[in-house]
């Protein structure tokens, strides 16, 4: 059983493994993790920037950076395997790209190609798109997401409408809710 001790800012300090070892994570300033060490070793440890975004993160061999644009979005992360050494080598590489209304327009990743995302004009996603697949997406006029891709056409009363804006079925998933609107339970694969 785990088990965990918590500072007066409710950040976790320690976690007790069920063999008596203990993780210890250290932060600064008000709870910005900066270090996780089991025992005497360091496990994981935390380079911030001015505005306190995680910039790099090393974890054993991995180094992963992280780059932001001038409005902080995240615009790259590279991992790497020794980064301390004199040429690290690239073991995942992500770059993203966004548009003027900040959708994420494209990301690209070293081992899974590129993936474009589009939007309609209320910046809902309508599809997403890579080598290896294409969905698409519908709303109603009230933003609720239909059970039908993008240029499918609706049959009359079968999923063109969201009774009392409560999807109740979604690509297999049924979803049934309380008499607040809230969602009780989800089934299907």
């Amino acid at each position: 059983m785990l088990q965990h001790r918590y500072d007066v800012q409710g950040n976790r300090t320690e976690t007790q493994m069920p063999d008596g070892r203990t993780l210890r994570y250290l932060y600064y300033g008000s709870g910005h993790l900066q270090q996780i060490n089991l025992g005497r070793d360091v496990i994981s440890e935390f380079t911030r920037d001015h505005l306190h975004r995680e910039v790099q993160r090393s974890q054993g061999r991995l180094d992963t950076r992280r780059m932001y644009d001038r409005t902080g979005r995240l615009t790259r992360k590279l991992t790497c395997k020794g980064m301390r050494g004199v040429v690290p080598e690239t073991f995942i590489d992500r770059e993203y790209a966004y548009s003027g209304q900040d959708e994420l327009l494209k990301k690209r990743h070293s081992r899974q190609g590129v993936t474009d995302y589009f939007y309609d004009t209320t910046g809902r996603i309508t599809a997403c798109r890579n080598e290896a697949y294409l969905d698409s997406w519908q709303y109603d006029a009230a933003a609720n997401l239909l059970d039908r891709r993008q240029g499918e056409t609706a049959q009359a009363g079968a999923g063109s409408v969201v009774p009392f804006n409560r999807i109740t079925s979604y690509r297999g998933l049924h979803y049934r809710y309380d008499e607040y609107g809230r969602v009780v339970g989800k089934a299907g694969p």
